[in-house]
């Protein structure tokens, strides 16, 4: 079983001031360059180092969307995706544990306030990992709440993780099986420690098995609720509108931000280090090459279009929330499309970088060939992959129901 760290219960009522948007963002901006001095040990590791942990826990920012009750800042989506950006620019991995794990509070924050008592109460700092791969598992409903099996891949997190959030579909008798989410505790599940990647390698984001657990009634939810956003509990328990926000619809802008601001810091720093280099062999500055200026301008342009298109969308999201208004299916899909695009313009600044970086750049201790390697692994998941959120698009926009199991 993986490596968890578990820190000391502190009280229920908290202690350090919430953050403000400005303050996360400059938290972040402040570790990055701590993050970049890590990031090949994290990828040795094939977790994020305990320090880190640490730090992001005593920053505040992995509270960033926890109730203000347990200890958070309650700031929104939006704030998130702001320090995700600033934490690319030093280890991607890292960004993605932290979008996944700060997220996740926000998540437990709809469910009822006993299975936040549960998980909080004691110790504000908990955290929860996700797997939200529904068939991986098996619920039957029993007296006073389910019993639980199954084995989850893509816990990413789950080493600096005390919970873990599952999907699994529920038999119930004389009905169609229902999508549900479950809250286990760590004594519930074993993490596999199986994760080894060409990129995100310092993710854990390993396999977790549940060969039979007791899951009370106040941890679990529909994923239909929270899917539409609209009766959760967490809702009626907090005033901020970010706990009635549909949670798949947010979902893949918590994965997307982070192949976005991957290819920002690539395209950054890679501008910033040719504008004295000069080649190796023909002693000729890189800059003055026009190949490598439109490369440059190219990947620059994937990035800013991206960045635009993903922050408006976004917006939308928010702002439709705290308006009372909900997305339609279509609009849904649209946003998905969108964010699945974005991430396929990541890749191509990335791949529009690297012919231009020379062999130098394929060091370890350089940061291109990771950010390469990052890019491609993150765009290859589910929620960001181009051929399952087009197909989808173009399914609804042709008049025909979107194909079972999206994430909608």
């Amino acid at each position: 079983m993986g490596l968890t760290v578990i820190h000391n219960a502190v009280p229920t009522t908290p202690s350090n001031k919430a953050l403000t948007p400005e303050s996360a963002v400059a938290r972040a901006k402040d570790m990055a360059p701590v993050l970049a001095s890590r990031a090949l040990e994290a990828e040795q590791l094939r977790r994020i180092p305990h320090e880190t942990i640490d730090e992001l826990q005593a920053s505040g920012l992995m509270q960033l969307m926890q109730p203000r009750r347990y200890g958070g800042s309650e700031l929104g989506l939006g704030v998130l995706m702001d320090v995700v950006l600033e934490l690319c620019k030093g280890c991607s991995s890292t960004a993605w544990v932290y979008s996944n794990l700060a997220s996740h509070s926000w998540n437990i924050g709809q469910f009822e306030r006993q299975a936040q008592e549960d998980i909080w109460g004691e110790n504000p700092k908990n955290m929860a990992a996700t797997s939200l791969a529904f068939p991986c598992g098996r619920a039957t409903p029993v007296e006073g709440g389910f019993h639980l099996t199954g084995r989850w891949p893509f816990g990413s997190g789950v080493d600096a993780s005390t919970w873990m959030l599952v999907g699994a579909m529920t038999e119930f008798t004389g009905g169609a099986p229902e999508r549900r989410f479950f809250l286990i505790p760590q004594s519930d599940y074993q993490n596999l420690g199986n994760w080894s990647s060409y990129g995100l390698s310092a993710t854990g984001s390993h396999d977790v098995e549940v060969k039979g657990c007791f899951v009370p009634h106040h941890r679990s939810i529909s994923a239909e609720t929270i899917a539409s956003g609209q009766n959760l509990p967490g809702a009626k328990l907090y005033e901020n509108p970010m706990f009635r926000m549909p949670a798949f619809a947010a979902f893949a802008y918590v994965l997307g931000i982070v192949p976005l601001g991957t290819a920002k810091a690539a395209v950054e720093q890679f501008t910033q280090s040719l504008r004295q280099r000069v080649g190796t062999y023909t002693a000729i500055k890189v800059a003055e090459l026009s190949a490598v200026q439109s490369r440059i301008a190219e990947a620059a342009a994937c990035v800013e279009f991206a960045e635009s298109v993903m922050r408006k969308d976004w917006l939308d999201l928010e702002e439709g929330v705290r308006l009372g208004e909900y997305p339609s299916i279509e609009t849904k899909l649209r946003w998905k499309r969108n964010v699945a695009f974005s991430a396929q313009l990541a890749v191509r600044c990335i791949d529009t970088l690297m012919p231009a970086a020379g062999a130098g750049s394929l060091s370890t201790h350089l940061p291109l060939q990771r950010q390469f390697r990052d890019i491609h692994a993150a765009s290859s998941h589910i929620g960001l992959t181009w051929d399952v959120h087009a197909s989808a698009y173009g399914q609804s926009a042709l008049g025909l129901p979107p194909q079972g199991g999206m994430l909608l």
